[in-house]
Order: structure tokens, then C-alpha cells, then sequence
């Protein structure tokens, strides 16, 4: 292609006045010979990780979405295909809305926010969790075009991405808030630990106590429950028990002052439900 000709064609693009081609499909093929070298690809690329939300089980990131024109002439980017893989498996994929026009030789950038769980099941999530970071890739396909002209250009991310931590569950406190010969009335205080950067926010809280070999209490329920980023936060709760339930008289209560306990939780945030079970003696 001479050069006068290379610098028509470059002028009619420019001004994103390509009229449409009607001919032959070797007279189609002649003008993309014509256009091969001046019209380029745009780049895309997605950088700028950044981890806004977390769940136990979830998680939301924002990336940024740079596109490079090195043409003389705009393009538009009409959108975003994405989909996301979370230690080598497909977890989520997504379409993101265009609407970013580029400019003759500009780069734009465009945001892209991506949420997604860990897996789809509560096993699977404690899987992932049992580690302290998993392999996180996404890719994405941006979807541009100037006049006739139609691109889908290709851009991946790759990092490292940290698994939350699972709560810790405690009992340091079970004893007895007053006794009578008729009943004991007994107070607990679980503690949950959070151990992460993040609220926890958990859904309910079940729990079934036996105190001397026996079942005195069974789903004992606490529910909206938030523990705060590295904080620890007690759920207390009180029960009244009948000496015959415990399976006890006046008289033997006096000579065997101490019983044991056993107090089992079940806590459910999002599809994780997580057991916990602590025990020890109360005296009474």
C-alpha cells in the first residue's frame, strides 16, 4: 500500500465514516488486507485488586479495567464477559456493562466490582478455609467497536487470595445463679472469638446443654448475632432446671455439691453451620 493511500484510509477512520461495504466476498477480503497494520486491537488490562467485603463464606473485590487505543479514532466498549476461578475451579462469571467510550489514542479505565462464594457448599468452604490462602484468577473479555469495526479483546488477573479464619467458641463461664430444693437456676456465657479483619455476621446460635449426664436443654436458640474484626463477644443465656430432672433430692444435692456440664453449639453464618462443644464440673 502506497503511502498517499495508507493516509486515505487512515483520514476516512478518523472520522469514523466508514460507509458500509456491499460487493463481493473477494472485495471484502481486499479491504481488510487494506486495513491489516492500520487498524490496531485495543488492550485491555485489569490491575488494581482490591478486596472490599467479606464473608465466611463469600467474598466481593473490585478490579481496575484499563483500556489503551492506540488508534487514531474512539472506540466503545460495550462490555465486560468475566468469570472468576477460585483454586483452579470456576466459582462465578458475570457480564459488566460498557458504556466507556476511548479516545483517539487515550486509555480509559473502568471499574469492575466481582462477588462471588467460595464454593457451594458448607464442606467445600471448610475445605478452602483449612488454608491460608487459595490461588485466585479471573478472566475477562471486553467487548469494543468503532463504526463496523468489532473487537474482543482478552485480559486475565491472577493473585493470592486469603481465607477468612473460622470463629472460636468458649465457655468460660457456666455456673449457678441461685438454688432452691425445688430447682437450680443456672447462667452461661459463650464467647465467640473473631479472628478476622471482618464483622462476623452470624445468622443464629443453637445450643443443648446436659448437666449431669442429662439433657436439661435442647435448641436454645440466639439469633442476628455480629461479633466484631478482631473482637470477642459473649451470648449469655439462663435456664432453670428441676432437681427431678437432674434426677436428684435435697439430699443428695448436699452431699454431692458438684455435677458436670456439657454445653453443644451449632453456629450457622450463611451456608456454614459449625459445631462446637465445650464441657466441665459447676459446683453447686
Amino acid at each position: 500500500m502506497t503511502t498517499t493511500r495508507r493516509e486515505m484510509l487512515r483520514t476516512g477512520l478518523t472520522g469514523l465514516a466508514l460507509a458500509p461495504v456491499v460487493g463481493s466476498a473477494s472485495g471484502c477480503a481486499t479491504l481488510c488486507d487494506l486495513l491489516d497494520g492500520v487498524v490496531k486491537k485495543p488492550e485491555l488490562a485489569l490491575k488494581s485488586f482490591e478486596i472490599t467485603k467479606t464473608t465466611l463464606s463469600s467474598f466481593s473485590v473490585r478490579l481496575i479495567a484499563l483500556l489503551k487505543n492506540p488508534n487514531p479514532f474512539g472506540f466503545r466498549l460495550d462490555g465486560l464477559d468475566w468469570g472468576v476461578k477460585l483454586a483452579g475451579g470456576a466459582v462465578a462469571k458475570g457480564v459488566t456493562r460498557g458504556g466507556i467510550t476511548l479516545k483517539p489514542r487515550g486509555t480509559s479505565q473502568t471499574r469492575l466490582d466481582i462477588d462471588f462464594d467460595l464454593a457451594r457448599t458448607a464442606a467445600a468452604v471448610l475445605e478452602l478455609i483449612e488454608k491460608r490462602s487459595v490461588g485466585l484468577g479471573i478472566d475477562a473479555v471486553g467487548h469494543v467497536r468503532a463504526n463496523r469495526f468489532r473487537f474482543d479483546v482478552p485480559a486475565s488477573f491472577e493473585t493470592k487470595l486469603p481465607m477468612p479464619q473460622l470463629p472460636d467458641f468458649t465457655v468460660p463461664k457456666f455456673a449457678v445463679k441461685s438454688a432452691s430444693l425445688s430447682g437450680i437456676q443456672f447462667v452461661v456465657e459463650p464467647l465467640v472469638s473473631n479472628p478476622n479483619p471482618f464483622d462476623i455476621d452470624i445468622d443464629l446460635f443453637d445450643f443443648d446443654v446436659k448437666v449431669g449426664g442429662r439433657q436439661v436443654l435442647r435448641n436454645k436458640t440466639l439469633r442476628n448475632v455480629s461479633v466484631a474484626s478482631k473482637q470477642k463477644k459473649a451470648v449469655p443465656f439462663e435456664f432453670q432446671v428441676d432437681l427431678l430432672d437432674l434426677g436428684l433430692s435435697a439430699a443428695q444435692l448436699a452431699t454431692n455439691p458438684r455435677l458436670d456440664w456439657e454445653v453443644g453449639s451449632r453456629l450457622k453464618s450463611g451456608i456454614l453451620d459449625l459445631p462446637f462443644k465445650q464441657g466441665g464440673r459447676v459446683r453447686l
